[in-house]
């Protein structure tokens, strides 16, 4: 498939117009079709008036009728005069043998120039809005509050209403920046800037007991050797600090990006070993050996007695706990980013103890809703496999323009 045509061809288009050749002989000559060699031409000459001699400027066809010796072009009756040579190939008076005498208003095609005219109409092809009054009122009335009430994401907007948003997601952005919608860069939850992160220093890593074959090589070794596994990244969120504030455990499973919060009245060891209790209770033993085959954590002392977590209610060793390296969060990447979603709802230092675990199945079941692009724009409930157990851990699909990611979810 050929390209556009360049300002070099346009100039050796116009030197073989200058020599008399047709159409043919210049297509054979540059290897482009006739026919793009005609369109090239009546859509990029230009017009030349002759000179005013004897004062003469009346360049209308119907001149002999009206008698008018200056005859302006806002008449009514004016009508160019168009040479009989110029309504058929080569459409243009650069070979014409005539055109020094000739009185009328002539045609040439010049390479730069045409090239200059192409260039200007490339670019004003490109400007302005393709978008209708009708649907900027739409999307002002439907996606705007989704947006700005509900802090839905662009992706799981643009996935959920295709109809409405038609256009492509760098128009929207695109949209925004020109004011076309009751919309901010603030109001977009992702289009903010963040402070750059401090460098911690490197520390040496010391070898725990309770790391003692559990380190993140080891995880990875499992991995290798079960590369099917079940896995799931362990973490707790806090707000306010104290020892009498809540905080909340965080469980991701990596494969789907389904996440669990539960509330915890402290952040200890005894009362995150509560919950997964809690968890072995609701779904039974044998499928909690298969959700969780895999825990990794990091090194809080809340996860540092893993035995029970480990173990069956027989204090059988039915799964496996794995810790980051100390300083290394982003060994856990997925849930720390999937974090950024309860920020969402809970800012950072705000205290946690008006929440009850309701709150965070409510939020669970939103974030879990949202279309993610990573998740070829399905949800994290929509990638979980055992979806029969959605339900015994609370978790419950919501509709895409219900999902609701602001912290007014919580008022009542």
């Amino acid at each position: 498939m050929k390209k556009h045509l360049t300002k070099d061809l346009r100039v050796i288009i116009e030197q073989l117009l200058n020599n008399g050749m047709n159409f043919t002989e210049i297509s054979d000559a540059i290897r482009y079709d006739r026919t793009t060699i005609s369109k090239e031409i009546r859509k990029h000459f230009y017009k030349k008036c002759p000179s005013k001699f004897n004062n003469c400027t009346n360049l209308c066809m119907n001149r002999h009728l009206c008698g008018s010796f200056d005859c302006s072009n806002k008449k009514d009756c004016y009508e160019e005069f168009i040479c009989e040579f110029l309504k058929k190939p080569p459409y243009v008076c650069n070979a014409c043998d005539n055109k020094a005498r000739c009185r009328n208003i002539k045609r040439y095609y010049d390479g730069v120039k045409a090239h200059n005219s192409y260039l200007k109409t490339l670019s004003s092809s490109r400007e302005g809005f393709h978008i209708n009054k009708q649907t900027i009122n739409l999307i002002n009335k439907t996606i705007v509050p989704l947006i700005k009430e509900k802090k839905q994401s662009i992706n799981h907007i643009f996935i959920n209403n295709p109809k409405i948003l038609s256009f492509s997601l760098p128009s929207f952005y695109s949209y925004i920046d020109n004011g076309l919608f009751d919309l901010q860069n603030m109001d977009l939850l992702r289009k903010v800037s963040y402070k750059k992160r401090k460098k911690k220093k490197n520390n040496k890593i010391i070898l725990s007991n309770h790391r003692i074959n559990k380190t993140y090589d080891d995880y990875l070794k499992y991995i290798k050797k079960n590369p099917n596994a079940s896995v799931v990244q362990m973490d707790t969120v806090e707000g306010k600090k104290g020892k009498n504030e809540k905080v909340l455990l965080t469980l991701l499973f990596l494969k789907s990006n389904v996440m669990l919060i539960f509330l915890l009245d402290s952040n200890t060891n005894s009362a995150v070993n509560k919950v997964f209790d809690n968890i072995k209770r609701a779904i039974g033993i044998d499928n909690f050996k298969i959700l969780f085959e895999v825990i990794l954590t990091d090194n809080g002392s809340e996860f540092i007695n893993s035995s029970i977590i480990e173990t069956d209610f027989e204090k059988n060793k039915i799964i496996n706990i794995f810790y980051c390296d100390p300083y290394a969060s982003w060994q856990k990447g997925a849930l720390e980013k999937n974090h950024e979603f309860i920020r969402y709802y809970l800012r950072k230092g705000i205290s946690f103890n008006f929440l009850k675990q309701e709150d965070c199945n409510l939020m669970c079941n939103h974030i879990n809703s949202t279309s993610r692009k990573e998740l070829k724009n399905k949800t994290p409930i929509d990638m979980f496999e055992y979806k029969y157990l959605l339900e015994k851990l609370n978790i419950n699909l919501i509709s895409p323009n219900e999902v609701n990611l602001s912290k007014n979810l919580f008022k009542k």
